[in-house]
Formats: structure tokens, C-alpha cells, sequence
């Protein structure tokens, strides 16, 4: 190991912070796939706050619906919203 950071010219600490993000960047498309199934599988009608339920009850380890959030803004995934349903009453005198 010690050769490898003499030959790279790198501080020991930044050779090892680039090691941990190369690791965090796979964690993190590995759970934009399982983000995007999620997302496809109820078609387009969860938003953050049920796919991290859906993921959590389906993995071992929780997720963190702020996590899940910007991982979903970031791919440019959002729910769908439904129409309200609008009141057809009208005031007045019924006879």
C-alpha cells in the first residue's frame, strides 16, 4: 500500500477519502436502480415518502427519506398528482 501512495504522490489521507467516495458513488447508483424499480413497478405514483417505506420493508438496512428524495430530484422522477375532485353543489333555494 505504501508503494502505491509513493507512486500516485497522494497524502495518505486523501488516497483513502477518494477510496471511501469511490465506494459511496456505487452504493449510490445501486439504489437509484432500486429507486427507479420501485418508481416503475407502481407507475409513476409513489413519491419519496412511499418508496422509502416500500424499500425499507424490502431491505434489511433503513433508508433515509431525504436520501430517497434527492436521489429522485437528481434523476428527475416525481409522483403523480392526482385531479381534485371538484363539488358540483349549488347554493340556492331547493323547491
Amino acid at each position: 500500500m505504501a508503494d502505491l501512495l509513493q507512486v500516485a504522490g497522494l497524502p495518505r489521507s486523501t488516497f483513502y477519502y477518494q477510496c471511501q467516495a469511490a465506494q459511496c458513488a456505487d452504493q449510490q447508483s445501486a439504489m437509484e436502480s432500486r429507486i427507479r424499480a420501485v418508481y416503475d413497478e407502481r407507475k409513476g405514483r409513489y413519491g419519496y415518502w412511499r418508496i422509502t417505506a416500500a424499500l425499507c420493508n424490502s431491505m434489511a438496512q433503513p433508508v433515509n427519506h431525504k436520501c430517497v428524495q434527492s436521489l429522485m430530484q437528481r434523476m428527475g422522477l416525481r409522483a403523480l398528482i392526482r385531479a381534485k375532485k371538484r363539488s358540483w353543489h349549488v347554493r340556492g333555494n331547493t323547491a
